[in-house]
């Protein structure tokens, strides 16, 4: 690959002229220099470009000193290159005052070369023909033949590969980016495409077909090939490049990497996976998807126009014969309620058999409520409800609750404490009352149990543990005590 220099990176005066105030100028100077060259009218007076200038809409206030300083910019920026005309001087002065013939420069002529095919993109030859693989097939079984005689072949049949190489990656790209872009997608979606839509799909079916089947031929040819013939061919190859005049003055490095590349891209091309050939076959898929997609949507469309319209005719024909009640009737069965109302809710169903109309089961009423702010619906006062049964049922609960407290409490108390280390064998429930007090006791330093009986926790000294024994198991624990106290 080309190494960047600084040179290459620097800025170039030729495209300056793009870019600069009056750039409208400038553009309308060279552009008639380009037509005229095209013309084989390579040179051009002052005078020439000056009057063509004149024609122009957008120059009426321009000068013959605007347009000798505008060709003098352009000169000293390498777009144009002036020469003294001296063919119609005949007297000293006239050779003084200087005439000359300006010619577009090469890069001038490449640069405006390029602006008119950018600007005439849409007359591109882009195709998708698969000649050009054919040719790189047979260009690549022809290198045995090729080496025989590599002084008077070797040349011919590098340009012939690299011409053919150049022309799939710019048909191909330019063919399939057009067939991409957002203009050519509006096209497919308009009825007149149906027209044109077999014939593209079959056009790209070809191609895909044809270029899917040199595409793993080619592939087994660059694979193997060997290596000893690729540098002979390569070798005859850079040196006649070495020894072309147009090649005198570059670098014999530069012109064997610049050939060695080409060739490592071209192979590349076809047999990277997931390369740039596989890529075309799936862009050439995707493409035929997609306007397969469009061709059936667009016919699909068009039989729902034929088909509604021909059911609007039947409905105005039946329109037609009947009277204006009949009408009515007809118009509630085809458009249905001109103002429906929906209500919901969850209400009881006589059968759940499907056969049966809505119309076959009785009626009934919805009484429906006001949802304004301005109309409420009044409030019917009610009076309190009475409870006193249930009042002394929980009262009767309560008592029942404190007496089996107090007899816990008596079977439990010694003296006037509860000590967990001299506790018997007790219940479950029993413990979880217990359990429930110490928690009481813990949490301050005089607790009251539901019966209100005062009591206080006193910690065992020394962290003395002990069992308690439960039905349903042992459990080690501190050996608290619960002091009860006066009221």
């Amino acid at each position: 690959m080309t190494q960047f220099t600084i040179p290459l990176l620097a800025q170039m005066k030729q495209f300056k002229y793009l870019t600069e105030p009056n750039a409208e100028r400038y553009r309308a100077i060279l552009r008639f220099c380009f037509l005229n060259h095209m013309q084989y009218k390579n040179r051009l007076t002052k005078d020439e470009i000056y009057s063509f200038l004149k024609t122009l809409p957008n120059f009426s206030e321009y000068t013959e000193e605007m347009c000798e300083q505008d060709l003098k910019s352009l000169v000293d920026w390498g777009n144009l290159k002036s020469t003294q005309d001296t063919s119609k001087t005949a007297t000293l002065q006239e050779f003084k005052n200087k005439r000359f013939l300006y010619e577009l420069t090469s890069i001038g002529l490449r640069i405006e070369r390029f602006l008119f095919e950018l600007e005439n993109s849409q007359e591109t030859k882009a195709e998708l023909n698969p000649k050009h693989i054919e040719k790189i097939y047979g260009l690549l079984i022809s290198i045995d033949s090729v080496l025989k005689d590599p002084q008077k072949q070797a040349v011919d049949w590098w340009d012939e590969l690299t011409s053919a190489f150049e022309e799939i990656e710019k048909s191909y790209t330019e063919y399939i980016s057009m067939l991409t872009s957002s203009e050519y997608e509006s096209l497919m979606i308009k009825e007149k495409f149906l027209e044109y839509k077999s014939k593209l799909v079959h056009y790209l079916y070809n191609f895909h077909d044809m270029f899917q089947g040199y595409l793993p031929r080619i592939r087994t040819l660059f694979l193997n090939l060997p290596q000893f013939k690729v540098d002979e061919l390569l070798m005859y190859i850079i040196q006649a490049e070495k020894e072309h005049p147009k090649n005198i003055f570059r670098d014999g490095g530069t012109i064997e990497g610049y050939i060695k590349s080409r060739w490592q891209n071209i192979k590349d091309w076809f047999v990277s996976p997931n390369g740039q050939a596989e890529r075309l076959l799936e862009q050439i898929q995707q493409i035929i998807r997609k306007v397969s997609s469009y061709a059936a949507r667009l016919s699909e469309s068009s039989t729902l126009k034929v088909n509604r319209t021909e059911e609007y005719k039947h409905l105005a024909r039946l329109f037609s014969n009947l009277d204006i009640s009949e009408c009515h009737k007809l118009s509630a069965v085809v458009f249905g309620v001109m103002c429906p109302k929906y209500i919901t809710g969850d209400f009881p169903r006589a059968t759940e058999s499907t056969t049966i109309s809505i119309l076959d089961l009785p009626s009934f009423k919805v009484p429906l409520k006001s949802r304004g702010r301005l109309i409420r619906e009044k409030i019917k006062v009610v009076p309190a409800s009475e409870f006193s049964e249930e009042k002394k049922k929980r009262f009767e609960e309560y008592k029942k609750k404190i007496e089996e407290e107090n007899e816990l409490l008596q079977g439990l108390l010694i003296g006037n404490k509860i000590e967990f280390e001299k506790l018997p064998r007790i219940t479950p429930e029993v413990r979880k009352r217990l359990f429930v007090w110490l928690s009481r006791g813990l949490s301050s330093k005089v607790a009251n149990t539901d019966s209100g009986k005062k009591f206080r926790v006193i910690r065992p000294q020394d962290d003395k543990r002990c069992i308690l024994e439960c039905t349903d198991g042992k459990m080690d624990m501190p050996a608290y005590i619960l002091e009860f106290v006066d009221e």
